[in-house]
């Protein structure tokens, strides 16, 4: 498995605000705990299970994190229209977009085999389906801008420099996307403060509840 060649990263003072109080081992840590090749990312295999799904010994994505998901699906798509979503995982937040009254869903899915899985999502579903295969960065441009009433973001983070922030860069092509005056934009997934709670109580009390939030991406 080929790693990146970037240089050594160092968890400055900065990088670790963002890391949650309980990846206690990880932020005292000098070991590289992320840094995958993209284009590795890309074709590797993609292992599906009922209960989750494993790419290079990462767990992108479990089902225990079905009702969190559901809530920024149903906010990404309260406005109906075309819904981008980045990442489609195992197609949960997905199925939950499907519900929503909207025109079309567009997914970007860096995975080969998991941009597969979407293809088949598509071809099932009541409402249109683009799928467009690799990385947000590649394909971003394939979306017009100031068309999108909706976008629920879930990219993996592949570097350490992305690791709870791989939103960042993001922002500002969100907000070239979405249409003036009336767009949502869903930031989802490896925040701190969204899964803080999604964490204790599932790993601590059992109880499946979940935190959202809604983020800018203009300012």
């Amino acid at each position: 498995m080929a790693r990146s060649s970037k240089k050594h990263f160092v968890k400055n003072e900065d990088f670790l605000s963002q890391i949650p109080e309980w990846e206690k081992e990880y932020k005292e840590s000098d070991k590289k705990y992320i840094d995958f090749s993209k284009a590795d990312w890309k074709k590797a295999p993609a292992i599906f299970t009922e209960t989750k799904l494993e790419i290079l010994g990462q767990a992108v994505m479990e089902e225990w994190e079905t009702p969190y998901m559901k809530q920024l699906a149903q906010i990404a798509s309260s406005k109906g229209g075309v819904v981008l979503e980045i990442g489609y995982g195992m197609g949960i937040s997905s199925r939950f977009i499907q519900e929503a009254n909207i025109q079309k869903h567009i997914i970007i899915e860096a995975n080969k085999q998991v941009a597969n899985k979407a293809r088949v999502f598509a071809k099932k579903v009541a409402r249109p389906v683009k799928v467009l295969e690799g990385l947000w960065e590649e394909v971003i441009n394939k979306v017009t801008d100031d068309s999108i009433n909706g976008i629920l973001f879930d990219s993996y983070p592949l570097t350490e420099e992305e690791l709870y922030q791989n939103h960042f860069s993001f922002f500002k092509v969100a907000y070239q996307k979405l249409k003036l005056g009336g767009g949502t934009y869903i930031l989802l997934g490896r925040d701190k403060n969204l899964f803080k709670s999604a964490y204790e109580e599932t790993y601590r009390s059992g109880i499946q509840k979940r935190q959202y939030q809604r983020e800018s991406c203009k300012g």
